[in-house]
């Protein structure tokens, strides 16, 4: 039988001239567009074995259309299925409208699905209209306002009636509502969202269809943003915690045997209360199901910036567990370096920079940035093998990172490290140490930082005598057979034969000029004072004789002996540490104090020797008082005056000096640096290099400089200064005045 022929003598539906096929004769027929869009549909799909790319790149239409189109980021598909071949966000029509525009200009045609339209499975009938179509009572869901599109819905906020409360909702694109392969698809991505129940998946309420034969799903309403409005302000650890929470759902979904396919920042959403929950599934495929449904062969489809090269060529069956574990490395690869893994100045230049995997150059290195280039390796089999192996990774990392960090910690009080508590200074780094090493035993740098800590404990304890602890300490470190270890050994024992040889001290004792005390550590019973101890403070041997130090009537201050003695507990030694004793009589004296803790027969004592230092208090005193009166003296005067006290830094100015520079009293005494400003730039050096010298020679100086006024004028200062001593010769002052010169 004939096909029916048109005016030019071809079928009417398969446009060939003398057509015999009876089943063309029976085909419904076909428009001259989607004629053309039938024969383009064939050339993208006369080889199966080459990937889609290849015939895009082949088709001259297509592939001027994809370098118009620049690279942003949207999700794209590209199937060689009629009807359904070309979306993305930003066109209204579908890919059949572009593959029968001859003059390549959108043309739009409103859709118009039937009311009768059947689709696969049970989709009740649900009642939806915008704010103004229908009473509040006559529907089941409301629109409130959109949200966002993408290639192939637009998601509103909804107002669902029945429960209350505000929903969202996906509603399948005008151009593709009547489409079958579409609608399909569409219930696909509802039906795949549906079954997922994780935490991290966001939950689908229902799937309908409106009056109008409109499909459509509804969801839980977010409150909160995309991630990608804001990755750039999180910091990398925020950021890395998301893409946990991330891959969880992943992970949940390869369980059920489902590839994502499209897994970007635009595509999880973030509450206001830390939710994380992965959107958008519609290009969600089956692993080991039938990716040939509905004459679909080929498919590219995803975001070009992010995928993997599979995916961009478009190869058959290409989709595997690993391409998901591809996207979740190009995320965490824009975590680091602040942008996607492919560009390119087209959207076809950038589809084509993914299919080489040709991944945008960085400066950023670390353990983060091999994770990510493992998870996008080229081959498949060259990634991790799965999305538990991949967080797995970033857990380790974080553990990694932590025994860093203590490490540091560690350097930081190694390089702190006072003589005074250096012993409480070891401890504390070794342990942070040990902790690094117990979450990560492989981390050499904390093995190294603790074998340099312990050679330098090692020679802390040599240098007090510690010669126990030093020996305990190479033991620790392996290293007993060091020369070092030998060395301490031999210290030790000769300390040992002369502790048998002066076991108490008492020649040395009996005539040391100073005063000293032999004290048993345990409950501090005195053992033995000296005469000069007996002399300086009027007790007898009697009065001293097993008594303990706490009990004598000796401490001008209990806080002072507080902290000499907690002192001596944990360093094992005072070093010319100043406080005050009391005489028998009552009345107090300045001592400077040092001593040790020795070994005596396996009895642990304590040598201290007191010198008094009443009279150098005493002139001290006196200067002190002596430079308050001048200090008042000059105020009284209205000088211009100003001290540096060397000892605590503390810069002082009088009233006068804040008025002659213009600084605000409310600021304080300037910096160093703030009063060098207020000088001119030429006479700087040789103000610094004037009272370098002064405080090297102790000699007075006088300088004329210019000083820079508010105005940025100049003027004459004259700055007089002298160093003040204390009674054994060091500066602990240096003091000035500023007198303005007439101009």
């Amino acid at each position: 039988m004939l096909g029916q022929l048109c005016e030019d003598g071809r079928c009417r539906d398969c446009r060939f001239s003398f057509c015999r096929n009876d089943a063309c004769y029976n085909r419904p027929r076909l428009s001259p567009k989607e004629v053309k869009l039938e024969r383009h549909t064939d050339a993208l799909s006369q080889d199966d074995d080459e990937g889609l790319l290849s015939s895009v790149l082949a088709d001259t239409e297509v592939k001027e259309r994809l370098q118009r189109m620049p690279a942003d980021e949207k999700t794209v598909t590209i199937c060689s299925l009629a009807g359904t071949g070309f979306t993305h966000p930003s066109w209204p029509q579908s890919w059949e409208d572009y593959a029968v525009t001859e003059t390549m200009e959108l043309v739009s045609e409103p859709a118009e699905p039937s009311t009768s339209q059947v689709d696969k499975g049970f989709v009740p009938v649900r009642l939806l209209s915008q704010l103004t179509e229908m009473r509040a009572e006559e529907v089941d869901y409301r629109i409130v306002g959109k949200l966002g599109s993408g290639g192939t819905g637009v998601v509103y906020q909804a107002h669902q009636r029945a429960l209350d409360r505000e929903v969202a909702i996906k509603v399948l694109r005008d151009e593709l509502a009547r489409h079958e392969v579409s609608r399909e698809r569409f219930l696909t991505e509802a039906r795949v969202i549906g079954g997922l129940d994780h935490p991290n998946v966001i939950a689908l309420h229902e799937v309908c269809v409106d009056s109008d034969g409109f499909l459509f799903y509804s969801m839980k309403r977010i409150e909160g943003a995309s991630w990608d409005q804001q990755i750039a302000a999180n910091s990398v650890d925020e950021n890395v915690k998301v893409l946990l929470r991330v891959a969880d759902a992943i992970r949940y979904a390869h369980s059920r045997g489902l590839v994502h396919r499209d897994i970007k920042p635009e595509n999880v959403m973030l509450g206001q209360f830390g939710e994380v929950l992965v959107a958008d599934w519609g290009l969600a495929l089956r692993i080991e199901g039938n990716d040939l449904r509905h004459g679909v062969k080929q498919t590219i489809g995803g975001t070009p910036a992010y995928m993997a090269p599979e995916l961009a060529d478009g190869s058959h069956n290409a989709a595997k567990f690993e391409t998901d574990v591809y996207l979740l490395g190009a995320i965490l690869f824009e975590i680091l370096t602040g942008y996607p893994p492919h560009d390119g100045k087209s959207l076809l230049a950038c589809l084509q920079a993914a299919a080489r995997n040709a991944i945008r150059d960085t400066d950023v290195t670390g353990e983060l940035m091999d994770i990510a280039r493992v998870a996008m390796a080229d081959r498949i089999e060259d990634r991790y093998p799965s999305v538990d192996a991949f967080i797995a990774a970033l857990n380790d990392q974080q553990k990694h990172d932590q025994s860093v960090r203590l490490v540091k910690r560690a350097h930081v009080r190694l390089l702190n490290a006072k003589d005074d508590h250096q012993y409480e200074d070891f401890r504390v780094a070794d342990a942070l140490l040990m902790e690094a090493l117990d979450i990560w035993p492989e981390n050499a740098a904390a093995r190294e930082t603790r074998a340099e800590l312990q050679e330098r404990f090692a020679e802390a304890a040599t240098r007090r005598g510690d010669y126990e602890l030093a020996l305990s300490i190479y033991a620790s470190a392996e290293r007993l057979d060091s020369q070092q270890a030998m060395e301490v050994a031999a210290l030790k024992a000769a300390r040992a034969t002369n502790d048998q040889r002066n076991s108490r001290y008492s020649v040395l004792f009996t005539q040391a000029p100073e005063a000293g005390l032999l004290i048993r550590m345990e409950g501090g019973c005195v053992v033995e004072a000296n005469d000069a101890f007996r002399e300086l403070f009027g007790y007898s041997n009697q009065d001293l004789e097993n008594k303990s130090i706490f009990e004598l009537n000796i401490w001008d201050s209990e806080e002072d002996r507080e902290r000499l003695t907690e002192t001596l507990q944990n360093t094992g030694a005072l070093n010319n540490l100043e406080s005050r004793f009391l005489h028998r009589d009552g009345h107090a004296i300045d001592v400077l104090i040092s001593g040790c803790i020795v070994d005596m027969q396996g009895e642990a004592m304590v040598v201290s020797t007191i010198r008094d230092i009443s009279i150098r208090k005493k002139a001290e005193n006196e200067l002190m008082m002596s430079r308050q009166r001048l200090s008042d003296l000059q105020r009284l005067a209205g000088l211009a005056t100003w001290s540096f006290d060397t000892r605590t830094e503390e810069l002082v100015w009088s009233d006068e000096a804040y008025r002659l520079s213009g600084r605000d009293p409310n600021l304080g005494p300037p910096s160093s640096e703030e009063f060098y400003s207020m000088i001119h730039e030429e006479d700087r050096e040789m103000l610094r290099d004037t009272i370098d010298a002064a405080l090297a020679s102790g000699l007075a100086y006088e300088l004329t400089v210019r000083q820079v006024l508010d105005d940025g004028e100049c003027r004459d200062v004259l700055l007089k200064g002298q160093p003040i001593y204390d009674v054994e010769g060091y500066t602990i002052e240096l003091y000035g005045v500023m007198i303005p010169q007439s101009t």
